[in-house]
């Protein structure tokens, strides 16, 4: 069995008011503060993207770990252009790796790493995937989750999006909006309900980080137990 597929996702909410290269600026300044694995200091940064002929300016960079990937990426600005209030119109700064990676400490990077680079984003919500257990506890390539195919039908839901948390990784972070708009309580809440229960639930910047599991042998069956136990102290579906 080939070792599963890590992937670090951190989304944010475009900011019109900034310009891409604004906006590139201040990550990269943000990010070079912060050492390795995730952070940019001593490696040369990218020049800001453009986004061209499309609605996304993605960049790259090289970064010191041998097996670490790194995408980012940034919404198109224009006075005209209509940004709805859904996650498909975040912009991202997301990492890959295996979880046998010798030179990444994933414990670490989950309960020291990750909430730096959180931060350093401005995200509103980042989570941990661990290989594809995300897409098989949503129903699959089938779509075979009956639950999950209802929260879809209501087109004013954006399911795991900006209004709604139906899916619960490893590790994760909430901002103060997204705790009101899909929990419909605040961050503090959050950190009472889940403290004792979860290995880390901790305010971070305006929301809370909580890290649920951090074994780097997390099997399918505990990534479901793992929902099934804190999905209901959380009140979600």
């Amino acid at each position: 069995m080939s070792a599963a597929d890590i992937e670090l996702w951190i989304y944010a909410r475009p900011d019109d008011a900034l310009t891409i290269d604004q906006r590139h600026m201040d990550v990269m300044d943000r990010m070079s503060k912060i050492g390795a694995p995730l952070g940019f200091a001593g490696i040369d940064l990218p020049t800001a993207p453009s986004c061209g002929d499309g609605l996304v300016a993605t960049y790259t960079a090289r970064l010191p770990v041998r097996g670490l990937r790194l995408v980012g990426d940034y919404a198109y600005r224009g006075e005209r252009y209509i940004y709805e209030d859904r996650a498909s119109y975040d912009e991202h700064l997301r990492f890959g790796f295996k979880v046998s990676n010798k030179a990444i400490d994933y414990v670490q990077v989950l309960n020291e790493c990750l909430p730096k680079v959180i931060e350093a984003f401005k995200g509103y919500k980042a989570l941990v995937a661990y290989d594809l257990y995300g897409l098989y506890y949503q129903g699959g390539l089938n779509d075979d989750n009956p639950v999950y195919n209802r929260l879809r039908e209501d087109p004013a839901m954006d399911v795991d999006g900006r209004n709604n948390i139906y899916t619960l990784y490893p590790a994760q972070f909430w901002d103060a909006e997204l705790c009101q708009r899909a929990l419909g309580y605040g961050p503090d809440e959050v950190v009472s309900r889940l403290q004792g229960k979860v290995n880390v639930a901790a305010r971070l910047v305006d929301g809370v980080y909580l890290v649920l599991n951090d074994d780097p042998g997390l099997t399918y069956e505990a990534f479901v137990e793992m929902n099934e136990r804190i999905k209901p102290v959380l009140g979600l579906v």
